[in-house]
């Protein structure tokens, strides 16, 4: 039953046409139906396109006008209207007309009742319902600021909305009908197919890729991709931002960070180790002094000697690691061999690192290579601090046209809150994402956790 009355409009020049519909609608127990009729075709147009009704019943002939012609107005002036058309045995393909003009339904007179009317009714308004919805949503995602696109598996454009030409510099003439591989030109292997599609089913996976348009520009998009069917054909839709000018300023605080890292570590060597380093030779020239008369003070005075050296000594690890000079003396593979060696006799630990394909990882960018670099040192002092490692390896590759961070343990494995709420973790995540790198973490409880970072080369950067 329905719950609100039904507005039904009856269009007929017919009298008894029209108090027939009328009969079949007030035949119709509990139906809420409130009912209006025009017999002539421009009073019928006009409260069409005004909208004063839920659902049109038109009959075809309408004076010297038809019915047809009524649907071909409607849809000239892009109304959409739940129109259903009375038609005659004599009126040849009418039914086939009315539905190509947007008619939802059509009734041969003399063949249906009130059964059959108020089902087509039905029918009319669930369907303008339906079709509603479809409009608002295709409304909504032809103007939402992100790009939305839909490509079959072999990554050819089928769907392109406004957002897409936006971010991607491309008309929809131009990107529908045609490959990824054209609208978004990219070395192979093509981020389409390397990094969005593998994550299609994972949920909440978005990675962030660098994508090059026609004019040479480079862009910076986070993805979300669905894999979806249609029409029995399989493809995937994909949402993308355009997160270039996010990934500028983050990249420009990041580098203000680093700056500012290495003034405190300059300020630690330079300032507190120096002083530190002072009080150590003053406390020392004093303990000489008082143990001729003074034997347990000038012990007092050694053990104090003892703690300020140590100080100082951990105090220019500190300073080391904030500033890594070895990065810019003997390039990261250096940088790399003596973060293990400072950390493992910082910390009691094992760490031992391994580094392969020297020139390539030494001829690196210096902004990849620092966040390769400082990954490293949070990766493995998470190893040292919560996993009660005892041998840590950090392994570093240049090959196949990529470098891979690799951090191991022997410990005892992360958890999943530490996975989820550490910021070393979100650190790490976010310092990847900065230099379009792949980070994975793999942990085993009572097996240790293992740490990937790797990103892809340029071709001009490994060809030779």
């Amino acid at each position: 039953m329905m719950e609100q009355k039904v507005k039904v409009l009856l269009i007929d020049d017919d009298e008894d046409d029209l108090l027939l519909a009328r009969d079949y609608l007030e035949e119709a127990a509990g139906q809420p139906f409130e009912i209006s009729s025009c017999d002539n075709f421009e009073e019928g147009l006009a409260k069409v396109l005004n909208g004063e009704a839920d659902v049109y019943l038109i009959d075809y002939r309408l004076g010297g006008k038809t019915g047809i012609d009524l649907l071909r107005e409607v849809k000239d002036r892009g109304a959409e209207r739940a129109i259903i058309v009375l038609t005659g045995l004599t009126d040849n393909d009418v039914d086939i007309q009315a539905m190509e003009m947007g008619a939802f339904d059509y009734l041969v007179k003399g063949q249906f009742g009130s059964r059959e009317l108020i089902r087509s009714i039905r029918y009319a308004i669930e369907r303008r319902k339906g079709k509603d919805a479809l409009t608002l949503q295709a409304e909504i995602l032809k103007n939402v600021h992100d790009a939305v696109f839909y490509v079959n598996e072999e990554g050819i454009v089928l769907n392109w909305n406004d957002g897409a030409v936006r971010i991607f510099e491309t008309p929809e003439s131009d990107a529908v009908g045609k490959s990824l591989l054209e609208v978004c030109p990219h070395d192979a292997p093509h981020p389409f197919f390397n990094r969005l599609v593998p994550v299609a089913e994972i949920p909440g996976a978005e990675p962030v890729i660098q994508c090059r348009l026609k004019s040479g520009k480079e862009v910076t998009i986070l993805a979300k991709i669905t894999k979806m069917s249609i029409d029995g054909q399989s493809g995937y839709v994909v949402c993308a931002s355009d997160i270039t000018k996010q990934r500028r300023l983050e990249s420009e605080i990041l580098r203000v960070s680093e700056d500012e890292q290495q003034r405190i570590g300059q300020d630690i060597h330079d300032d507190l180790c120096s002083q530190l380093s002072g009080i150590g030779m003053m406390t020392k020239v004093l303990e000489n002094q008082l143990r001729v008369n003074h034997e347990k003070e000038a012990e007092l005075l050694a053990e104090i000697s003892g703690m300020v050296a140590e100080a100082g000594q951990k105090a220019r690890h500190i300073a080391r690691g904030l500033v890594p000079s070895a990065l810019e003396t003997q390039g990261l593979t250096g940088a790399v061999h003596e973060m293990a060696d400072r950390s493992g006799s910082l910390f009691g630990v094992e760490c031992i690192a391994t580094v392969l394909g020297n020139e390539v990882i030494d001829s690196l960018d210096s902004m990849v290579g620092i966040q390769l670099l400082r990954i490293a040192q949070e990766a493995t002092t998470n190893a040292m601090k919560h996993s009660d490692a005892e041998l840590i390896h950090i392994r570093l590759t240049g090959e196949d046209g990529k470098v891979t961070l690799e951090v191991s343990d022997d410990g005892k494995g992360i958890t999943e809150d530490t996975v989820s709420n550490g910021m070393g973790m979100m650190t790490m995540r976010k310092r990847a994402e900065m230099i379009n790198a792949d980070f994975e973490l793999h942990s085993f409880a009572g097996r240790g956790t293992r740490i990937t970072c790797s990103i892809r080369l340029p071709k001009d950067h490994y060809a030779c």
